[in-house]
């Protein structure tokens, strides 16, 4: 193995900061086990953005409102543009959510002919944005739930709402079209026209555009793909409540089964719509597809991920692992992959 210069990105200016950081301090201290020379930057910080990612404390929570107000994602900017950045071999980007990725982090790294972890800038932004997923999963055959989408404009459009409700039934999940670790979503259980509104307001303080899905009852699932290859199935049931950010990241709030108990031809399939789910978006190195499966065993994609998660929590990790790669071998692998 040869050793390289990796420059872990972590932190950044989302919601998601948080996660971020613990993803981004288990990667880093994978590497620094594996020999390689790394350092920790966070972009957010600009042009002197490195940290002591290896001693944080990180804490299991979003970060408030001022403390996003205090991030300035122009600074990314010059960061990526520092010396820092001169000498190293690659990239190893962990920043989950809006300007890391969505693509923008990794439209830098490509100007600057960096190499990168995962799939490119194009890719990246398309699996961020839902409803363009959405559009490529259907073209290509994987199914996914019946949607629609709506604007500021009609968060309290009575008539609108209706028509959603009588299209989509009254069991619905409202969600930001471009975030991730459940931010801002919300399942609506019954018919209420006022708690649709007010779950589009919610999901609107994150973006312009709301996503609203026909919810599917089922099994909640994930399949991470790693190089060309799907790996375990994981099933994932939260004792309480949906898969939010509490029950993402707070130990013993979720019970997941990997690899998931399911008919192999079924589970056959899934890993094959996971693996064309990967290719349609034009993802590169890994990615993680998320699902549901129905009582008559119809399997729904419900999105992509090109940045999941790295903590000890993660889902991509527990699929590796279960597949035969211990964590410090998946950050490894990546590496490999990106610098073929």
């Amino acid at each position: 193995m040869i050793n390289k210069k990796v420059i872990v990105l972590a932190g950044g200016c989302s919601p998601e900061r948080n996660v971020s950081l613990a993803s981004g301090k288990a990667v880093y201290l994978a590497l620094k086990s594996l020999g390689h020379e790394v350092v920790a930057v966070d972009p957010s910080l600009g042009e002197g953005g490195v940290i002591d990612i290896g001693n944080m404390e990180i804490e299991n929570r979003y970060p408030s409102e001022e403390e996003l107000a205090s991030l300035d994602s122009g600074k990314i900017i010059d960061c990526i543009n520092s010396d820092a950045f001169d000498d190293v071999d690659l990239v190893f980007n962990v920043l989950h959510g809006k300007w890391g990725e969505d693509g923008h982090v990794g439209s830098l790294l490509q100007m600057r002919g960096i190499a990168q972890t995962g799939s490119g800038a194009r890719a990246s932004s398309v699996a961020m944005d839902k409803i363009m997923t959405k559009y490529l999963l259907s073209s290509g055959g994987v199914n996914t739930p019946e949607w629609a989408n709506a604007g500021k404009e009609q968060f309290e459009d009575l008539d609108f709402i209706k028509d959603i409700r009588s299209d989509l039934g009254n069991k619905l999940v409202i969600k930001p079209y471009d975030q991730g670790s459940a931010l801002g979503m919300t399942i609506i259980e019954g018919s209420n026209l006022d708690d649709i509104s007010s779950a589009l307001k919610i999901a609107g303080k994150y973006t312009d555009i709301v996503l609203i899905e026909k919810y599917i009852e089922g099994r909640e699932l994930t399949v991470a793909v790693i190089g060309g290859e799907s790996y375990p199935i994981v099933e994932i049931i939260p004792h309480q409540g949906f898969y939010d950010y509490t029950n993402k990241y707070t130990k013993g709030m979720t019970e997941y089964i990997c690899p998931a108990d399911i008919d192999e031809h079924l589970g056959g399939f899934i890993k094959d719509q996971a693996l064309t789910a990967h290719h349609l978006l034009g993802c590169e190195g890994f990615s993680r597809a998320d699902f549901r499966l129905d009582e008559d065993n119809a399997v729904y994609c419900l999105e992509v991920n090109t940045i999941p998660g790295f903590t000890e929590f993660s889902l991509l990790p527990m699929s590796a692992k279960a597949g035969g790669l211990e964590f410090d071998g998946l950050c490894q692998k990546i590496i490999e992959l990106a610098t073929k």
